[in-house]
């Protein structure tokens, strides 16, 4: 059978010689021993002409026979390495992922097994085509292992948006990479870092009691960190439970006061509150808006957006951003907003508004 692998493999086979070298290699593999199968499949893994049929048959068996074909054979298909990845062991996904070149579809499913050593692999791999979804995935999952976040940020080539979530969570030389690499400026990788530090805030405090949220705001408030964006942030993520509490100290109104006024069906309640808390003017408009949709939305017990806000207020927020990219997530688009406002506050030509534009040209 080997013999045969070698002519399947090589000689210039005429059509009807390579079907009876075909049949007899698939009548003997179910037979034989793991050591020959492993020397049929390091034989056939380059062979161009190799049939699919038999290449996902050797692909599917155990490792050390299935590796080869995994790494190297351009006769299996997108759809049979994503079913590969889906239905044999982890250790197998391994090796398609070394491939030395991958398209979307299977890079999807490889990141998806959520394997620190399959996404390393597959973002260190120039010529592996990852979405925009794929990289979001990556960031969420493995955003504070530094050997995935140095492999992301060693790419030569990232949406913008990833580029931007990712200086939020690297330091050091890889931060200074992506500012030199993809011309952020240094005082908007700043910017983005302080927004995502408040994100992060709200993250950590999800799910927290009532009162242990009021406590927590009231610390802030103390040390005049709870910031307008910090407040604005809670709403447009629907993270009401410490958005009430927020609302309450800064307004200095007990909460069912604060629900009231958020519950008017006429608006004015919702602007009226905005005027109790003192937040600065720019906000103004963005406030009443979301504070108006939210009118109808509990506030829920493990800190997340109820059911259908993000679907209602994600039109609300991207409105308001000049240059809205697809790829952004609802954390980046929310940072977008808040920095647009906060640009409209200092429009001088050394100021932030300069600054910002100039990192949208580089966009």
């Amino acid at each position: 059978m080997l013999r045969v692998g070698e002519l399947y493999s090589t000689e210039p086979l005429t059509p009807a010689e390579r079907q009876i070298a075909l049949s007899i290699i698939e009548t003997i593999l179910p037979d034989a021993e793991l050591e020959i199968r492993r020397r049929l499949a390091e034989t056939l893994k380059a062979t161009p002409h190799l049939e699919r049929q038999l290449a996902r048959r050797l692909a599917q068996d155990v490792l050390d026979v299935a590796t080869p074909i995994l790494v190297h054979s351009l006769a299996l298909s997108d759809e049979d390495l994503v079913q590969v990845i889906q239905t044999c062991s982890i250790e197998h996904s391994r090796a398609v992922a070394m491939r030395p070149t991958l398209n979307v579809s299977v890079t999807d499913a490889l990141i998806r097994t959520d394997d620190e050593v399959v996404v390393v692999r597959v973002a260190a791999n120039n010529n592996a085509r990852i979405s925009a979804g794929g990289f979001h995935h990556i960031l969420d999952r493995f955003g504070d292992h530094a050997r995935v976040a140095e492999a992301v940020g060693n790419r030569p080539a990232l949406p913008l948006a990833i580029v931007e979530r990712l200086a939020t969570l690297v330091t050091g030389r890889t931060l200074e990479r992506l500012i030199g690499r993809y011309a952020v400026p240094a005082h908007r990788v700043g910017l983005i870092l302080h927004h995502s530090r408040e994100h992060f805030l709200l993250q950590s405090i999800a799910g927290e009691p009532a009162e242990e949220l009021r406590a927590f705001a009231q610390r802030l408030e103390d040390n005049h960190l709870l910031s307008p964006t910090l407040v604005m942030r809670a709403m447009a993520i629907g993270q009401f439970g410490f958005l009430l509490q927020a609302l309450s100290i800064k307004a200095n109104v007990p909460i069912s006061n604060v629900r009231k006024l958020m519950a008017d069906e006429g608006g004015r309640g919702q602007a009226e509150l905005f005027e109790h808390c003192g937040l600065d003017n720019m906000f103004r408009a963005l406030f009443v808006d979301l504070a108006y949709a939210a009118r109808n939305f509990p506030a829920t017990r493990d800190g997340k957006a109820p059911v259908g806000w993000l679907e209602l207020a994600t039109p609300i927020l991207r409105k308001r951003v000049q240059n809205f990219d697809p790829d952004w997530s609802l954390e980046q688009v929310v940072t977008e907003v808040l920095i647009e406002l906060e640009e409209e506050r200092a429009p001088g030509p050394n100021g932030l508004r300069a600054g910002l534009m100039a990192g949208k040209s580089g966009r």
